[in-house]
């Protein structure tokens, strides 16, 4: 399964992914506002995203890697998974520090969840975001996700739980 826009590809990941992936999960700036840097050693972490490269999506985990059309460059990954803690589906994203700033991450973050409302029986989503973490409020906002609470995250702290539901999604005009 592929999704397209005009810039990105959206895709499972595959192993030529895993250099800039493995980069971007060991960047404090970066993973500032998601838990830190991985506490995985490089082999354990390859062995996973091996996993994630052959196991099928499911309805409860879809990630899929963010591809630079024009250069085939891998920039960071964007789904959702089944999250017990927040409730519902938990939808994330990440992307490399020299990635930032470009539009990549609405980009993506839309036409994703375009495909996931399109596609799965899900209803809606679940985001969180530390309020200081600017960049994500906005694409959060610009997406129709509207702020419902504030959760205790293990990993952050104190963060803002957002939702957008799917009506509202597909009803909202197109940017």
């Amino acid at each position: 399964m592929v999704i397209e826009t005009s810039r990105l590809l959206m895709r499972k990941p595959q192993l030529q992914d895993f250099d800039r992936f493995w980069g971007m999960i060991n960047d404090p700036v970066a993973k500032y506002y998601t838990g830190g840097i991985t506490k995985l050693k490089y082999n354990q972490r390859l062995e996973l995203f091996k996993d994630d490269c052959i196991v099928p999506f499911s309805d409860d985990a879809v990630e899929f890697a963010v591809i630079e059309k024009e250069s085939g460059k891998y920039l960071g990954y964007c789904g959702f998974r089944s999250s017990d803690d927040l409730g519902g589906n938990e939808f994330l994203y990440g992307y490399c520090q020299d990635c930032w700033g470009q539009g990549y991450g609405f980009e993506a973050a839309d036409a994703v969840l375009q495909h996931l409302f399109k596609t799965l029986r899900n209803d809606s989503y679940i985001a969180t975001a530390d309020a200081a973490n600017i960049a994500t409020v906005k694409i959060l906002k610009k997406l129709g996700f509207r702020k419902a609470s504030e959760v205790a995250s293990e990993n952050i702290g104190v963060v803002d739980k957002y939702v957008i539901e799917k009506g509202n999604y597909l009803a909202r005009s197109r940017v």
